[in-house]
């Protein structure tokens, strides 16, 4: 449902962890959008981001009453059998188990969504949920940020106009910065689930094609991660259906800063992906050549791309335009990465059907 072609996108933000602060500073950021509050059940929490000039909410529900009862503009709709609730956007940053409830609820009102990734714990379930989507005319957009940032695209764009010939290989390094506690590692999610979905949507994309088989292994840095039985550190081996082979390393921690590297082979030619560092600045002299570290996380390296995203949803929301990744993609790149835990446990390749 297109909310106009005038205006500021009102949105509600679900969520205030380490992405909900993200999304928050670049909403308020954009003049495009007018954020209407934070909903978490966390009520102090979601209180922290009233820096934002916005309304701490512990449920949707709540959020969407209060819209409607102090909505700063005319409803948006001409139509009466579409009611305007005072909210055309929810941003979606709550653990992944939350979504559903979340994503039917909006549907529900006839409200746009945008979800990090990803949208739902298995293929089936985020199938129910696009579905659930197109039959109430609502927008399901999930941000896979790759597709969004300017050196990815420029990466996919030489591919895709032929510059270097049929894609052969691809190794892709993903080793995030800093590492997470140790607690964190025993109780969080499986390294393939986390990691693998934004290289795996990428590649996919750019080498358009789909993943036909998987075989995945992994190793434990710490004793205590062995004991456990969890991997901060694996690898995918992907065989695609048109012949590419592309291997995805994956680490829970480098040491050095923030490291994102991808590198696609092709038979006329090469194109990469490099690191970004703190600054270009580079001293040469008798001990040597000497540059910055690396950005520190993925909120320094990807902010273009998350402020690239917003602006697309804005589009959605404002304009109709259609959200690049489709419910497709989304369940594509969750049976990658079920196929790549499953390779992992079994010690065997895994046939994607």
């Amino acid at each position: 449902m297109v909310a106009s072609s005038f205006g500021r996108a009102r949105v509600l933000i679900a969520g205030s962890g380490r992405m909900g602060q993200i999304r928050a500073s670049l909403v308020y950021a954009n003049p495009r959008f007018e954020l209407c509050g934070i909903i978490d059940v966390n009520l102090a929490s979601a209180q922290v981001l009233d820096r934002y000039s916005t309304n701490a909410f512990v449920s949707l529900s709540e959020a969407i009453d209060f819209a409607g009862k102090h909505r700063l503009s005319p409803p948006r709709t001409e139509s009466n059998d579409i009611p305007d609730y005072g909210i055309d956007g929810l941003i979606i940053a709550t653990p992944t188990f939350t979504h559903a409830a979340i994503i039917k609820e909006s549907a529900s009102l006839g409200i746009s969504i945008f979800t990090e990734k990803p949208v739902d714990e298995t293929a089936d379930k985020i199938r129910q949920l696009f579905d659930i989507c197109y039959k109430a005319n609502v927008a399901l957009c999930c941000g896979f940020q790759r597709r969004f940032d300017h050196t990815y695209v420029s990466t996919a764009k030489a591919v895709h106009d032929g510059h270097i010939g049929t894609p052969l290989t691809a190794s892709i390094f993903f080793a995030d910065h800093p590492c997470p506690p140790i607690e964190f590692l025993l109780k969080g999610g499986n390294i393939f689930i986390d990691l693998s979905a934004h290289d795996v949507d990428y590649i996919r994309w750019v080498l358009q094609d789909e993943v036909e088989s998987v075989y995945a292994t992994g190793t434990s840095s710490l004793e205590a991660l062995k004991e456990a039985g969890i991997d901060d550190n694996a690898t995918m081996v992907m065989k695609f259906k048109k012949g590419a082979i592309v291997t995805l390393t994956m680490s829970r921690s480098a040491c050095y800063g923030y490291d994102q590297r991808c590198e696609i082979f092709g038979d006329q030619g090469l194109v990469c992906n490099d690191n970004e560092y703190q600054h270009s600045s580079v001293l040469l002299n008798t001990t040597g050549v000497h540059q910055s570290r690396l950005k520190h996380s993925f909120p320094q390296r990807f902010k273009q791309a998350f402020e690239t995203e917003l602006e697309a949803f804005a589009d959605t929301i404002l304009l109709g335009k259609p959200w690049p990744i489709k419910a497709s993609d989304c369940i594509a790149v969750q049976k990658v990465s079920d196929a790549a835990r499953k390779s992992r446990e079994i010690n065997t390749v895994v046939v994607i059907s």
